[in-house]
């Protein structure tokens, strides 16, 4: 297995999911809701199952494709970064069964998740820097910095759900570009 597939699957599968969870969802509004919103199975039930499933999927991807990236590592700089990704690959399986049926344990693994996504970013681009790989790294630093203000602006709308796109495509891009590069 390599880390290519496992990371660009990783970084794209769970679009799918949440393209059909909100396919069959017409109450789901970006602008009111929270994505998290779609996988509540008190609310959706069978949609909440596709909703979940994709984040678990795409969580377990994460984590086996930093595994496979830590052995095949060629400079001890990729640790730190693949040690992140793997621990968010977890809290995002995390995410998907602990549902926002799950109330507080749900908010908080979710904020852990978008927090390990920037603190990923940053540690790979500074990682990455020192290693003299500007491209990826300069990439990541300008993403974790998107993602950061993506969070701190006063958006006029009530819901997160753009915010949750939007972070979460910077992150897969980042990991497109590192599947390729580390694959």
């Amino acid at each position: 297995m390599r880390a290519r597939y496992t990371g660009l699957a990783a970084a794209w599968s769970a679009y799918f999911f949440i393209a059909a969870a909100i396919g069959i969802s017409p109450w789901f509004n970006f602008y009111n809701n929270a994505l998290s919103d779609l996988g509540n199975y008190g609310r959706q039930g069978l949609n909440a199952l596709i909703f979940n499933t994709g984040l678990i999927i795409s969580g377990i991807l994460a984590a086996l494709t930093s595994v496979l990236i830590i052995r095949g590592r060629h400079h001890r700089l990729v640790i730190p970064w693949s040690i992140l990704l793997l621990i968010s690959g977890v809290d995002l399986v995390l995410v998907g069964i602990l549902s926002e049926d799950f109330g507080t344990a749900h908010g908080t693994v979710s904020v852990i998740l978008f927090t390990l996504f920037g603190l990923t970013l940053l540690v790979y681009g500074i990682c990455t820097l020192i290693m003299k790989a500007l491209g990826t790294g300069l990439y990541a630093v300008l993403a974790f910095l998107a993602s950061l203000a993506v969070w701190m602006i006063d958006w006029p709308w009530t819901g997160v759900a753009i915010q949750e796109t939007i972070a979460s495509l910077l992150l897969s891009v980042w990991l497109t570009l590192v599947a390729i590069k580390h694959g």
